[in-house]
C-alpha cells in the first residue's frame, strides 16, 4: 500500500474530498496548500444539494454536514417588497435519504472535510509546486523549497485559476458569464427556515439562505457593469443595491455594517477538454470545470469528481491509466452538461430572454443529476 502514493494540490473542498476518498482506500496521500492554513478563505455559504450529500456519504461525512447545516426541501419565492408568493419544492437529487438542500457555512464544510482528510492523509501548508513532469509510471515533482519527490499520481484541485492547468493546457482560461455576484454573511433573521428568492427587482436576482443556527447568506446575482468596486465600502454599496427591498432582506440589510462582511466578484465559467490532465496528472473540480451558481452545483461537481476518481482507482489498482480513462468517461459528460445548462440559464438572465425555456432546462438538469455520479 505504501507504494500507492499520490499528491493532492489544493486543500479546498475538492482536494480535501479527494484526500479523504483516496486515503480511505489505502493510498498514501500528501495534500499541499499554498496558504498558511487549511481554511475557506473568503467563502461565506452554500447550499449542499442532494447529489453532493450522496457523494459525501461515500466517504462517511454526509450526516455530519446535515447536522451542521439547515436542511431544506423547498424555496420560498417572494416579491421584492417581501410579500410571499409561493413555495417551490426542491428536487431531491440525492434520493429521499438526504435533504434536497442543506444550507451551510463554507467554513463548516471545510472543517468537516479537513477532519476527514487528516485521519488518512498528511496536509502540508505554505507549500507549492514549482515543476512536475510525467516520468514513466509516476510524476516527478519539485516543490517551492527545492525538494523533490515522486508520486504515482498527482491530483490537481487548485481551483479555477489552476497553475497545473496553466502548465498543461495554457489555452484553457476562465471566461466571463456577463454576471457578477454580491455575497454577505449576516445574522439569521427570525422566520428564515429555507432559501427565499426575490426575482424581478432592479439589482438582479436576490436571495437569502440560512446556513447555520444563527447565520444567513445574503446574495445578489446581477449583470456585470464593468465598474470597479471600492473595497472599503462594499457593505454600503450592497446596501444601496438592495434599497427598497422588504421582508427578510430589509432586516438583513440593516446588519451590513462592515466591508469585510461582503464579497463581490465577477462570475466565470470553464470547461477543460477531456482528458482532464496528462499522463499521471489529473485535474478535478474548478481546475477542470466551473460554472455559474444557477444550479447550485459548483461544490457538488468537485465532490463528485473526487469520489468517482477514488472509486475508479480502487476498481483497478494495477492500471492507473485505465482508471483515469474511465474517470473521464464517467465525469466529462455530466460536468459538461452542468456547465452548459448553468451558462445557458445565466445568459438568458443577462439577455432578459422572456421566451426562454427555463423550466425545461432546469428539468433537464434534474433528470441528469438524479442519476448516480
Amino acid at each position: 500500500m505504501s507504494e500507492r502514493r499520490t499528491l493532492v494540490i489544493g486543500a479546498g473542498i475538492s482536494g480535501l474530498t479527494a484526500a479523504a476518498a483516496l486515503g480511505q482506500r489505502g493510498w498514501d496521500v500528501l495534500v499541499i496548500e499554498r496558504r498558511g492554513e487549511v481554511a475557506d478563505h473568503g467563502g461565506i455559504g452554500l447550499t449542499m444539494v442532494g447529489n453532493a450529500m450522496q457523494a459525501l456519504d461515500r466517504i462517511g461525512v454526509a450526516r455530519q454536514c446535515v447536522d451542521a447545516g439547515v436542511p431544506m426541501d423547498k424555496v420560498a419565492i417572494c416579491r421584492p417588497d417581501g410579500a410571499h408568493l409561493l413555495d417551490d419544492p426542491m428536487q431531491p437529487l440525492g434520493g429521499v435519504e438526504w435533504p434536497a438542500g442543506t444550507g451551510m457555512t463554507r467554513s463548516d464544510v471545510h472543517d468537516i472535510l479537513r477532519r476527514a482528510a487528516e485521519k488518512v492523509a498528511v496536509i502540508r501548508c505554505s507549500t507549492t509546486v514549482e515543476a512536475m513532469r510525467n516520468a514513466g509510471d509516476g510524476v516527478e515533482v519539485t516543490f517551492d523549497n527545492g525538494s523533490t519527490d515522486r508520486f504515482e499520481l498527482v491530483v490537481a484541485a487548485d481551483g479555477i485559476y489552476s497553475q497545473t492547468r496553466q502548465w498543461l493546457m495554457p489555452q484553457v482560461k476562465p471566461q466571463p458569464t456577463g454576471q457578477a455576484v454580491w455575497r454577505a454573511e449576516v445574522p439569521r433573521p427570525a422566520g428564515l427556515y429555507t432559501t427565499h428568492l426575490y426575482p424581478g427587482g432592479p439589482p438582479g436576482f436576490v436571495g437569502i439562505c440560512p446556513i447555520s443556527r444563527d447565520r444567513a447568506y445574503l446574495y445578489i446575482v446581477q449583470d456585470m457593469s464593468g465598474e470597479p468596486r471600492e473595497p472599503s465600502t462594499l457593505h454600503l454599496q450592497m446596501r444601496a443595491e438592495l434599497e427598497g427591498y422588504g421582508g427578510l432582506v430589509a432586516e438583513a440589510v440593516q446588519n451590513l455594517n462592515a466591508p469585510e462582511q461582503v464579497n463581490y466578484r465577477p462570475l466565470e465559467w470553464l470547461l477543460a477538454p477531456r482528458p482532464w490532465g496528462q499522463g499521471r496528472i489529473v485535474m478535478i473540480g474548478d481546475a477542470a470545470h466551473a460554472n455559474p451558481p444557477t444550479l447550485a452545483q459548483g461544490a457538488a461537481m468537485g465532490i463528485e469528481d473526487a469520489v468517482v476518481l477514488a472509486e475508479e482507482l480502487d476498481a483497478t489498482p494495477g492500471s492507473i491509466s485505465d482508471a483515469l480513462a474511465r474517470f473521464a468517461d464517467r465525469r466529462y459528460p455530466r460536468a459538461r452538461d452542468v456547465v452548459e445548462i448553468s451558462c445557458r440559464l445565466s445568459r438568458w438572465q443577462v439577455e432578459k430572454a422572456h421566451n426562454a425555456d427555463v423550466i425545461g432546462e432546469i428539468s433537464r438538469s434534474h433528470a441528469l443529476l438524479c442519476e448516480p455520479a
